[in-house]
């Protein structure tokens, strides 16, 4: 197994709802080294957008659009019917808003990562797969694409020369496929503080996760995912944060 010296830490931003959400986003931004900013499918606007680029600037943070299915009632978490013409027609709005912003700020673009239920489809549907590269080769950006590891995606990815940074969750339960446990499903969430540190350590430091059947499968993640709206995303990155230094693990962006 091969030693691991750095590793991304990214987290998903402007999704907050009022200042005190807004505050622990700003916070987060001291412990992580790249982002993945809401930009209008299900939530987020420009001056949402703006106000997180702008303070991941002064932090020095690589930044990437997310867009998600149109679907702010169900915050992208859901299936909704829209046919490919619509959906690629509103990933594409969300990204150049996006792009649009971050030129104004003067920010280089790193990378774009697909949210919630748009995220979960595109890493295992080739359709999905396949409408993600034509609209990322459609911009004159070397965007890197941000998914699950071990995922179709990635391997798709690979096929096409398309710079990939795999993804894994610290507080997410995996299954024996890579695939996530559903939302919906009990235990599918790592709500304590120390199961999320520890597995965190186990996917950076031993490159393996427990799945929801008590087996470990092998991981090779290159960035590791904060969310932001859980409770206590803040004490969990700063828990991180300290086992890694513990480990002499760097945080260090994957663009760097």
């Amino acid at each position: 197994m091969e030693s691991v010296n750095s590793i991304d830490i990214n987290a998903d931003l402007g999704e907050f709802r009022n200042e005190k959400e807004l505050t622990n986003e700003l916070n987060i931004l001291n412990y992580i080294s790249s982002c993945s900013v809401a930009c209008g499918g299900h939530i987020g606007d420009s001056d949402s957008i703006k106000l997180i680029i702008d303070a991941c600037k002064e932090h020095h943070i690589a930044i990437g659009p997310h867009p998600s299915y149109p679907d702010k009632e169900g915050f992208g978490r859901r299936m909704i019917n829209i046919d490919t013409d619509d959906l690629e027609k509103s990933i594409r709005k969300q990204i150049q808003l996006f792009l649009t912003i971050a030129e104004s700020s003067s920010m280089p673009v790193s990378h774009v990562k697909l949210h919630g239920r748009l995220y979960n489809e595109a890493s295992k549907e080739e359709k999905l797969t396949n409408l993600l590269f034509n609209i990322v080769n459609s911009f004159d950006s070397n965007f890197s694409i941000i998914g699950p590891a071990n995922s179709l995606l990635e391997h798709m990815s690979k096929k096409a020369d398309i710079s990939f940074v795999s993804e894994a969750f610290i507080d997410r339960r995996y299954r024996e496929d890579y695939s996530l446990v559903d939302r919906n499903q009990e235990g599918a969430l790592l709500e304590s503080i120390e199961e999320q540190i520890n597995q965190a350590k186990s996917i950076v430091v031993d490159q393996r996760v427990l799945t929801d059947t008590k087996k470990h499968i092998l991981i090779k993640a290159q960035t590791l995912c904060i969310h932001s709206d859980n409770p206590n995303s803040l004490t969990v990155v700063q828990g991180v944060s300290k086992m890694l230094k513990a480990e002499n693990i760097s945080i260090q962006s994957y663009s760097s």
